[in-house]
């Protein structure tokens, strides 16, 4: 069995080489040191999963393609590709993602209307979709590796759930409903926790 790392470090080397960029420019484009990158490359060390996951997305392969060794053609042909349609790719899933929501939500409320459905605010498939819709945002915020980007996502998911539960509640549940305004402060330690989170991750790049 072939060392890993050495696959590893030889297909993150020829992959930046192909794309014509340095360790220095790679380092700042993750936010790591240049040391950092000089370790993976020359199989001193290996990035940690999360990182590894970003260094695939960053490079549009999988985290598959980079454990297995590969003829230097295929890793050259790989690293040319064109950052500009990468992201343009990756801007259009993530906005079919959301498209996908969004759909689903006018589907599931015109069978609602069709189905005379009684005793809940149709429109509120509407509200659902909107936290949905940051969920979904997360997911792809976090494949592509865009850390800050899962964190803003992340705490307008927390605070559109924290409306829609209070909109439910309040329609449901009247006039009791609209009483539970302290729904509004649940949101509070989980942001909290998020930031924590975020900061900690920050804190273990080199």
């Amino acid at each position: 069995m072939k060392d890993l790392t050495k696959i590893v470090s030889r297909n993150l080397s020829m992959l930046r080489k192909a794309r014509g960029i340095t360790q220095g420019q790679l380092a700042e484009r993750f936010s790591y040191s240049d040391k950092s990158i000089s370790k993976w490359e020359t199989g001193e060390g290996l990035p940690d999963l999360e990182t590894l996951s970003e260094l695939a997305s960053f490079y549009g392969v999988t985290i598959d393609f980079l454990i297995t060794e590969h003829p230097e053609d295929v890793l050259a042909k790989q690293g040319e590709k064109d950052p500009k349609d990468i992201r343009r790719n990756k801007w259009i899933i993530s906005v079919l993602g959301v498209v996908f929501i969004w759909t689903v939500a006018v589907v599931v409320y015109c069978g609602l209307l069709v189905g005379d459905v009684q005793g809940w605010q149709n429109w509120m498939v509407f509200v659902w979709a909107v936290p949905a819709s940051f969920l979904m945002a997360i997911l792809f915020s976090h494949r592509w590796g865009k850390r800050a980007w899962t964190l803003a996502f992340s705490i307008c998911a927390v605070w559109t759930i924290a409306s829609a539960l209070y909109l439910e509640l309040g329609f449901d549940i009247q006039p009791q409903g609209w009483n539970m305004w302290f729904i509004w402060f649940t949101p509070i330690p989980a942001i909290f926790g998020l930031v924590l989170l975020y900061r900690a991750q920050l804190d273990k790049m080199d």
